[in-house]
């Protein structure tokens, strides 16, 4: 008979973990209310989550509870739990966690009878743990978000990403340079390159989201792999560029027909604002297009949150198009605080390296013109790392928003 094991909860937490983030996670994982997860994980007794469990079932379980931010341990079925016994030494039976912190299955469980629990005061529940998703067939980890997560992440993305870059930085320019040439290239076909390059976007983005995930579990980043999404769930990465295209072509037919329906732009000015002419579109230039711009910024944000982590979604844990997206959409408003100090880190260290080079380039430049030129060719390579450290960023993102378990394997990285 093979050997059965059980898997305890310590009554701890691990290391930095946030109480609160771990009950939501926990309550998100196993389908129970967020008050029954929060008791388990206030109630610092030991007690058992998992019990009679195979080895390989034992360790999914203890990895998905430490990804919580559970202390738990893996020991065999009917180990007593440490600090119990009776006065003559013999093992009490073990306990179970308390009732109201049990989470129930879908179906099929039953609770000791009244004449168990008189037979045995000490008689744990029968109900057992809603079980998780099984493993993934890639090895990676089961989506469990998204979780709302605290404002100052906003700013760890950013944090992370550049280790992340900073561990493997060639092969990361290479295949974000890659997808940028390529763009360039499609840009120059009449009609068509501008559709094409936006229908590709999210394939190749999928594809260094593949990349990254690969790095963070112990693999090497390559360059080509910003062409890795062609493979996977290419055909759904490819829809969500037509639906952002889409959203993009309704954004600014909403946009145009609020600002001509309140009689504050005129179709003559339209037609002036696509002429190539500046002196033109200055002359149509005031209120009316001011609040034109400021309403397409408006109706386009909710098409930006719904494309950001999409491709992500889609190449990395197989989420059809639409529904990708929707869940970004969800994911980033539930996160409007940490994305909101998220742009302002990058706004503000993008700002920084602007007034860095203005100044450096007035003081070499008033002694010597050659050098400003070459504080300018400088500013192309910095220029690139950031671009690319703003791409990880979106992985270590999805991974924070997606994977956070206080403190646990989604809410951190390893630079490797």
């Amino acid at each position: 008979m093979p050997q059965l094991y059980q898997v305890v909860y310590t009554g701890r937490l691990r290391s930095g973990v946030d109480t609160a983030q771990a009950a939501r996670d926990f309550a998100a994982v196993f389908k129970v209310s967020e008050e029954k997860a929060r008791k388990l994980v206030l109630n610092d007794a030991e007690h058992i989550l998992k019990r009679d469990v195979d080895d390989s079932n034992a360790t999914r379980y203890r990895d998905i509870f430490e990804e919580i931010g559970l202390e738990v341990r893996v020991e065999p079925a009917g180990t007593p739990l440490r600090g119990t016994g009776d006065e003559a030494g013999r093992p009490r039976p073990a306990a179970a966690a308390p009732g109201p912190a049990v989470a129930e299955p879908a179906s099929g469980a039953t609770r000791p009878s009244a004449t168990d629990r008189e037979r045995n005061p000490y008689a744990p529940p029968r109900a057992d743990l809603t079980p998780p998703p099984p493993p993934r067939a890639d090895g990676g980890d089961t989506l469990t978000g998204p979780h709302q997560v605290p404002a100052g992440n906003g700013w760890q993305w950013i944090g992370r990403a550049w280790e992340q870059f900073r561990a493997q930085p060639w092969p990361w320019i290479g295949g974000v340079l890659a997808v940028y040439a390529i763009n360039m290239v499609l840009s120059l076909i009449p009609l068509i390159g501008g559709l094409v390059s936006i229908v590709l976007g999210p394939v190749f983005l999928g594809g260094l989201m593949l990349g990254a995930q690969s790095q963070e579990h112990g693999g090497r980043f390559r360059a080509g792999s910003a062409f890795d999404g062609f493979s996977r769930n290419g055909g759904q990465l490819a829809l969500i560029g037509v639906l952002y295209f889409v959203a993009i072509i309704a954004v600014v037919v909403v946009a145009t027909l609020v600002i001509m329906a309140g009689g504050l732009l005129s179709a003559g000015a339209l037609e002036a604002l696509s002429s190539s002419d500046p002196e033109t579109a200055a002359a149509v230039a005031g209120p009316g297009l001011l609040l034109f711009v400021l309403v397409i910024m408006l109706l386009i944000m909710p098409v930006i949150m719904a494309y950001w982590f999409a491709p992500a979604l889609v190449a990395i844990d197989g989420l059809p198009a639409l529904q990708a997206m929707i869940t970004s959409f969800r994911a980033c408003l539930m996160n409007i605080l940490p994305f909101l100090v998220y742009g302002l880190a990058l706004f503000g260290l993008m700002i920084g390296a602007g007034i860095v080079f203005g100044i450096a380039g007035a003081v070499i430049g008033g002694l010597a013109a050659p050098l400003a030129g070459i504080i300018l060719v400088l500013l192309v390579p910095i220029m690139i790392v950031f671009g690319t450290v703003v791409v990880v960023s979106i992985y270590t993102g999805y991974r924070d928003v997606f994977f956070h378990a206080g403190g646990g394997r989604g809410g951190a990285w390893v630079a490797r």
